[in-house]
């Protein structure tokens, strides 16, 4: 039973995009200060009606300011947020827990959102997500066809796709600015730890092994995740940076990887997971458990498409280097 719960909470990170899959470059530079913001800069004024070209190639008309906002990830709620239009949400989905404020908001469903209850809320625009708008693709047009105005907005698969994704929520609410805003402090933390990462030498770089999910199906970050190109970014090497995405290894294939330091992310689910990793058979051998190496960081921080992953890289690199970056 265990084991088909954690399959079911790595399937649900997935489904619902807050893993980021895709392509990155193995040596991400420090984000400029001009990438991830054309979007923000063409609609600048906040004046409507405006039209925008979502994730989907839907040209979509927004006639006035939206007042009442229903988001179907938590992503696209949490970024509403930190853009200071928390205060037009009128409905998220079950898995939404950041800021703590969304527990006072309604709830229209989980990876399948009940569109009665959409409707019922009244929106004047739904923000749904790249990630899951195939499989929702029926409710979605019901909406449409209601007369509710929809986005679906980019599914990140790098940081700097993070920035058009919060630039598109800025255009579709009328936040342009304080989208910049977010965005320009996201781009400040990441190239001020890019900065600090300089200090550290080829023979310092840790070796990094991350689980996303415990053992027995023990899966790991490769490259095209957030997770790798915080590693990255902070000048460690990811010990499974030769495969692409989230995937399966065994004890045995992990422990080759001999890593310097362990991160973990599924705390929020498994009570003490750095004392399970440190007393697994065969693993004692393993430098990180050897100089008690093994990290518990917050998933959503190191995962979800939002303004929170500069806490998440910055959380990372605390950890693995501590001399270099805690203060």
């Amino acid at each position: 039973m265990k084991s088909n719960v954690r399959l079911w909470l790595l399937a649900l990170l997935l489904t619902l995009g807050l893993v980021a899959c895709g392509t990155t470059t193995d040596e991400p530079e420090a984000p400029a200060d001009d990438q991830g913001t054309d979007v923000v800069e063409e609609e600048a004024g906040g004046e409507f009606p405006r039209t925008i070209t979502d994730s989907l190639g839907n040209e979509v008309t927004i006639e006035e300011e939206p007042e009442r906002v229903v988001s179907l990830i938590p992503s696209i709620t949490e970024t509403l947020f930190a853009i200071d239009k928390g205060d037009t949400v009128v409905g998220r989905t079950d898995f939404d827990n950041y800021p703590e404020e969304v527990q006072d908001i309604q709830s229209v469903g989980g990876m399948e959102f009940d569109v009665e209850q959409v409707l019922a809320l009244e929106p004047d625009l739904v923000l749904s997500h790249g990630s899951g708008a195939h499989s929702s693709e029926g409710g979605l047009n019901q909406l449409r066809e209601a007369g509710v105005t929809v986005v679906v907005v980019h599914d990140a698969s790098s940081i700097d796709e993070v920035y058009d994704s919060i630039a598109m929520i800025g255009e579709a609410t009328g936040a342009d600015e304080q989208a910049a805003t977010v965005i320009s402090d996201m781009k400040e933390g990441f190239a001020a730890l890019a900065e600090k990462a300089e200090a550290i030498t080829d023979e310092e770089r840790a070796n990094v092994w991350v689980e996303v999910s415990p053992e027995p199906e023990i899966y790991t970050t490769g490259k095209g995740t957030f997770l790798d190109e915080m590693l990255t970014l902070i000048n460690a090497d990811n010990a499974a940076g030769d495969v692409e995405g989230w995937v399966q290894f065994s004890e045995e294939e992990a422990v080759a990887f001999q890593p310097d330091v362990i991160i973990t992310t599924y705390g929020y689910y498994v009570e003490d997971p750095e004392k399970q990793v440190m007393a697994r058979d065969g693993w004692q051998s393993v430098p990180a458990v050897e100089n008690e190496r093994v990290y518990d960081v917050h998933s959503d921080e190191v995962t979800r498409s939002g303004p929170r992953l500069v806490q998440g890289a910055e959380k990372l690199a605390e950890l693995i280097y501590p001399d270099v970056f805690a203060e």
